[in-house]
């Protein structure tokens, strides 16, 4: 009976939090030794709470190196909308490193209360980099966020922690891409009949093609950076323990916004000079959940069985806006949208571990599944999502006052198949909208609008994330 009940608690609690998303950092929480319910220097920002459980030392100093490696296969189809016929374009291989890093400081000044400072760089989230092949989508660089996070844990019984932790939260946006000039103007003048080099330009004629780089970021120190981060970790069976936190989005606010620059390349056709503005991007970040259950199992061994929800449906699109006296003159687009299309993602992983009895080597391992965050008809290489199945190793080493802790993770995912007539994106949106006579209640102009009159996105998708975390701690008795 026994027995049952920790099953049917460890299932319902696994199954409540499971969450999962492309921003989430897979080195924190799915990664080997640490979790929602599991004392970690990393648990500062995805369980305060946990914290409390921690060893009686009086510090904890923590250091970790973190990474990820990214690579991509892409295989995109393009359309000629004068024949309709779609023509496979060179494959694009694309892999890229996103290093990162993390400082903590956890002290235990009483029983009952626990204090932590934490200074991180979680890895970037990276965009395929200067393959022509995808301009239109993406032309590379990256999402990179800088974090300080302060927080504590209450030990309210002997069996119940609360926590709580604020986070100033940094983000630099780079954006690189190419716009298709001739599409934008539809059957008008400079449009895709219109003359480019002693021919009817057409779809992604390179000398009607206009390249962006966005470059923003948050401001420096400002209450819209701050989030909260509010958890609890209590026990409903002996040596059975569930932590559960909640994460609210950056300054608590429906949008973020990013300033900084904006330069133009103008297409050939037009002159090729550079021009020069501001920009500033809306995006709406999402919430999220981080839940595990860790339980003890015989021969020295624990059984973590966890998970993470984020709402990404409320990431849609990059809204890209510019402004500047120079950009006015030139006819360049006063809004864009770098459209994502994003739905709610959910993981679920589980694994064992050898419990820490002071022994110089320590060994777990966890598997993992997560659902795409994405539909297929909605990939292109701005965001590739798909499901993936996960594979977490780890190994700690004490030597008397440190422990060093790594730990390897790989997630594998199906290649996306999209098909020619499937893809959300069409250039043929934005012609039939001109020919509406811009009747924004037509499907064209809807997906004008919605950013996905774009050229086509069909193809097949393939990915492979590895991540790394190589950690140091020492402990203060």
């Amino acid at each position: 009976m026994a027995a049952w009940r920790i099953l049917t608690l460890i299932i319902c609690g696994a199954i409540a939090p499971a969450i999962g998303s492309p921003r989430s950092d897979p080195t924190t929480g799915r990664a080997v030794f640490t979790g929602a319910a599991t004392p970690h220097a990393s648990s500062l920002s995805l369980n305060p709470a946990a914290l409390g459980l921690g060893p009686g030392v009086r510090l904890e100093v923590y250091f970790a190196f973190t990474s990820t490696l990214q690579q991509l296969g892409i295989e995109r189809r393009s359309l000629d909308i004068t024949t309709g016929d779609f023509t496979t374009t060179p494959r694009v291989s694309d892999t890229q490193l996103a290093p990162g890093g993390a400082f903590s400081l956890v002290g235990h000044p009483s029983d009952s209360l626990t204090l932590g400072f934490e200074a991180r760089i979680p890895p970037a989230e990276l965009f395929p980099r200067n393959h022509d092949e995808l301009r239109y989508h993406t032309l590379g660089e990256s999402q990179r966020n800088y974090l300080a996070t302060a927080g504590v844990s209450f030990r309210v019984t002997s069996a119940f922690y609360f926590g709580a932790s604020v986070t100033h939260e940094n983000t630099y946006l780079r954006l690189r891409y190419a716009r298709d000039t001739a599409l934008d103007a539809g059957f008008g003048a400079g449009g895709v009949t219109s003359d480019c080099g002693g021919a009817p330009c057409g779809v992604e004629n390179p000398e009607a093609t206009e390249i962006y780089d966005v470059n923003v970021s948050t401001p420096l120190l400002k209450g819209s950076n701050l989030k909260v981060n509010l958890g609890t970790v209590f026990r409903v069976y002996p040596d059975v323990w569930i932590g559960l936190a909640y994460h609210t989005p950056p300054g608590f606010d429906i949008q973020s916004s990013l300033d900084g620059t904006l330069d133009v390349t103008r297409a050939p056709r037009d002159g090729g000079e550079v021009l020069h503005g501001g920009s500033t991007v809306y995006v709406s970040y999402p919430a999220s959940i981080d839940g595990e259950v860790r339980a003890r199992l015989p021969r020295e061994l624990e059984l973590h069985v966890g998970g993470r929800w984020e709402d990404l449906s409320r990431m849609q699109a990059l809204d890209v806006r510019a402004y500047g006296s120079t950009f006015r003159n030139a006819g360049i687009p006063e809004w864009m949208l770098r459209t994502r299309g994003l739905h709610d993602s959910f993981a679920l992983w589980a694994g064992v571990e050898q419990i820490d009895r002071g022994g110089r080597y320590r060994l777990g391992a966890r598997v993992g599944f997560e659902t795409s965050a994405l539909s297929a008809e909605r990939t292109s290489a701005l965001t590739i999502a798909p499901p993936k199945a996960t594979i977490d190793l780890g190994g700690q080493l004490r030597l008397g006052s440190l422990l060093v802790q790594l730990s390897y993770g790989i997630a594998l995912s199906p290649t996306v198949v999209v098909g020619d007539d499937d893809t959300a994106f069409d250039p043929r949106f934005g012609l039939d909208c001109y020919d509406s006579g811009f009747d924004y209640t037509s499907r064209g102009c809807e997906a004008a609008r919605t950013g996905y009159a774009l050229p086509s996105a069909a193809g097949e998708y393939s990915r492979l994330d590895h991540a790394v975390r190589l950690g140091f701690r020492y402990a203060l008795p």
